[in-house]
């Protein structure tokens, strides 16, 4: 039963970037390490989160390498099982967790980018929980604790990140429904006082113009036509032409 136990473990931490072992055989989900009492939660600032997943990878790497698998209380196929679990998660958080740190970074903290850190964090935390499990019963007090402490500290940094992700996303639904601002209109700057002999008048098709007195003015007045008289061209008067003599 230990062995199915740790081979389905190695299957599914086959589907965390970075990390490819193989087996086929199906077992309990693993149980969760509960963190700290005095654990106090991380402000969801991004920058923040992520100084505080690389500490937790660095703690997980280091107590990983302190292992001694080999003298646990178990025999050797599960002993070669677990220590190809705990390899592949000090792989994962070595090279897969910094790398998909800088594409977050990169991305000046895109939405999918740090989702991606945040799958492939939960992932590892899940099976990192399992491989402590084993620790406890298996092998030694010194091994468990310090492993349990950075599994704790993984998980709340996963948890701290989970939460910058669900604000995030609030501001960004928040911001699609809010309505666009109008263009300032005359209705909309009715209120503010028009200089003197300014006003709004509204035309028969329901646009408003500005006008002023001048105009008021000018349209009253009718505009006289200016007519050109033709001068009247004098007739000249005959010359009388002179009687033979």
């Amino acid at each position: 039963m230990r062995t199915g136990f740790t081979l389905m473990t190695l299957v599914c931490l086959a589907l965390v970037p970075a990390v490819s072992q193989r087996s086929g055989q199906a077992v309990a989900p693993p149980q969760q390490v509960q963190p700290p009492s005095d654990a106090q939660p991380v402000q969801a600032n991004l920058n923040l989160i992520i100084a505080q997943i690389q500490k937790a990878a660095l703690a997980t790497n280091g107590n990983l390498g302190k292992l001694r698998i080999d003298k646990w209380k178990t025999d050797a196929a599960q002993k070669e099982q677990l220590q190809k679990m705990a390899d592949s998660i000090q792989r994962n958080v070595t090279y897969a967790i910094p790398g998909l740190i800088s594409d977050v970074e990169n991305s000046q903290g895109s939405m999918s980018a740090t989702f991606k850190l945040y799958h492939n964090i939960t992932i590892v935390f899940e099976y990192l929980s399992s491989l402590t499990d084993a620790a406890g019963a298996l092998g030694k007090k010194e091994e468990y604790e310090p492993l349990a402490s950075a599994a704790a500290a993984l998980d709340s940094a996963r948890q701290n990140l989970s939460t910058y992700i669900e604000q995030t996303a609030s501001q960004i639904e928040s911001r699609k429904r809010a309505p666009a601002e109008p263009s300032e209109s005359p209705e909309a700057s009715s209120d503010k006082p028009l200089p003197k002999g300014v006003h709004i008048v509204t035309e028969k098709n329901g646009v408003k113009r500005i006008v002023t007195d001048d105009d008021s003015d000018k349209a009253k007045k009718p505009v006289k036509k200016k007519t050109s008289k033709a001068k009247a061209t004098p007739t000249p008067t005959p010359t009388p032409t002179p009687s033979p003599r």
